[in-house]
């Protein structure tokens, strides 16, 4: 166990500059300090390599905690779940970034840049992954060998996806979520057919994702400008200006009748008139507001 909580965390943190701290009375209203530093820090090009696959990588290391309850659901439900889909799935967000190349489909690098930046990916993500399988020793779900901890193929099928993201996700958001979901569909399928835990598929997501950010990284220390057809491929927004038109509420309804919410309080509604409520001596208790006093009966 300590031996895997230290593997990993070395990975997860390779890399990782000196983090912001968050001062006793931060200026969190928009435009103030912390909010400005805040924005500095996240919007390097450190920060966005690794704010996904760290996460991931730590929490498999805590999820480790959680292995058998995660075996006894599959258990419990699929016990018999046996499919190979996976060996083969793993490529396929690779296969579909070849593919689109192939057919002329415009992409971040040329063919001899994209290459290089996938042959150090995979380089790294192997030499992360074995590493820590014939480190590590863990023994298999289904007791078949001992290296199970990460998971090579959500490794590589995460690795896959980043590539293709990094390559075609500017042109549509699509591309992106198609690879994470085939990539996120072996991790679970590998999980369900009792060869590894939960912890060696997040973890393994973690490195696949990781090694291809640090991948693409060293190709575009070697090459600069030569064959890059995009120069940036992260999409930020603006949400002050471009705000969503997506929104929650929340709210009840009562039926008629008189109700106490609190000791000392009743309220009462009828069908077309406002709720109202009253307390002794006519005075409003604490805990009570005035909105809710007001509050209207839905027809």
């Amino acid at each position: 166990m300590l031996k895997r909580l230290t593997a990993a965390c070395l990975l997860s943190f390779a890399g990782l500059g000196a983090a912001a701290q968050l001062p006793d009375s931060a200026d969190m209203s928009a435009g103030g300090e912390f909010r400005r530093r805040i924005d500095r820090h996240t919007s390097t090009k450190a920060c966005r390599m690794l704010f996904v696959g760290t996460p991931l990588i730590v929490g498999g290391v805590v999820m480790q905690a959680y292995d058998s309850d995660f075996r006894r659901l599959r258990n419990g439900y699929s016990r018999s779940f046996r499919h190979d889909y996976d060996d083969w799935l793993q490529y396929a967000p690779a296969g579909a970034m070849v593919a689109l190349k192939a057919c002329g489909v415009r992409g971040r690098s040329s063919w001899g840049r994209m290459l290089v930046s996938d042959a150090f990916s995979a380089g790294l993500m192997a030499i992360g992954v074995n590493s820590l399988k014939y480190s590590c020793r863990v023994m298999r779900p289904d007791g078949s060998s001992r290296n199970s901890f990460p998971s090579g193929h959500t490794a590589t099928a995460f690795m896959a996806a980043t590539m293709l993201h990094k390559e075609y996700g500017h042109r549509s958001p699509w591309y992106s979520i198609g690879g994470y979901t085939v990539a996120t569909i072996t991790g679970v399928t590998r999980q369900l057919n009792n060869r590894h835990w939960m912890s060696d598929i997040m973890v393994g997501a973690g490195i696949g994702i990781l090694a291809t950010e640090l991948g693409y990284f060293l190709a575009d220390l070697i090459f600069k400008e030569k064959g890059l057809n995009v120069t940036e491929t992260y999409s930020v927004y603006d949400r002050c200006r471009r705000p969503s038109f997506l929104g929650f509420s929340l709210g009840f309804s009562t039926v008629p009748g008189s109700y106490s919410p609190t000791p000392g309080c009743t309220c009462s509604s009828s069908r077309g008139r406002p709720s109202r409520c009253r307390a002794p001596g006519s005075q409003r208790p604490t805990g009570v507001s005035a909105a809710a006093c007001r509050a209207p009966t839905c027809a």
